[in-house]
């Protein structure tokens, strides 16, 4: 039920660091969007329907924009159309809980001991209730066994076993889109 090269490759997200660049990315996005039936059509990705390919990014901080803008560029290159909608706390909130949205930028807080929360990640249980965190929609019978043999570890070593397959099958489900990250930790303190 996993694709063969989970087994055998490490995972890595794409880069631009060389010698790879965005421009091998895009012709690499074109082909896996082509392979998938979303075709070209007057420079705008559309299906057999005709129907097009457009994303709207759901935000609450107008901080985000800034980060996202560069994908969306990107987006555009490709032919996909995305937009970004700032709306308030209390409206991003309902939104999330509904799963009335197309792409949202959050995180997934995870504790030194996963455990029951994973539940409500990444559980196919999850998928279809509303105000459940499983956000990205995950439904796989392999990631549900994973869930629970966490909650049932006997002991440490087999907990962080277990953690590591469910990282390395969620990773390879390419559920999330690694957006960006801080590479230092500020720190304030006194003395």
């Amino acid at each position: 039920a996993l694709p063969p090269e989970l087994f055998t490759t490490q995972f890595s997200v794409p880069t631009t660091t060389k010698p790879n660049s965005l421009r091998k990315n895009l012709s690499h996005a074109m082909k896996l969007l082509s392979s998938a039936g979303w075709g070209v059509k007057d420079t705008k990705r559309v299906n057999a329907e005709g129907q097009k390919l457009e994303l709207e990014f759901l935000v609450f901080q107008k901080d985000f924009e800034r980060v996202i803008q560069p994908f969306i560029k990107n987006l555009e290159r490709l032919g996909i159309s995305a937009t970004i909608t700032v709306v308030d706390t209390t409206q991003y909130i309902n939104r999330l809980r509904s799963f009335d949205f197309d792409v949202v930028v959050t995180g997934f807080g995870q504790s030194n001991s996963p455990g029951n929360e994973q539940r409500e990640y990444w559980h196919s249980s999850k998928v279809n209730q509303e105000g459940s965190r499983n956000y990205a929609g995950v439904s796989d019978p392999v990631v549900d066994d994973l869930v629970e043999l966490i909650i049932s570890a006997p002991n440490r070593e087999s907990l962080v076993q277990r953690t590591r397959a469910l990282d390395r099958v969620l990773l390879w489900g390419h559920y999330v889109i690694p957006n960006w990250f801080n590479p230092v930790d500020r720190i304030a303190y006194r003395n």
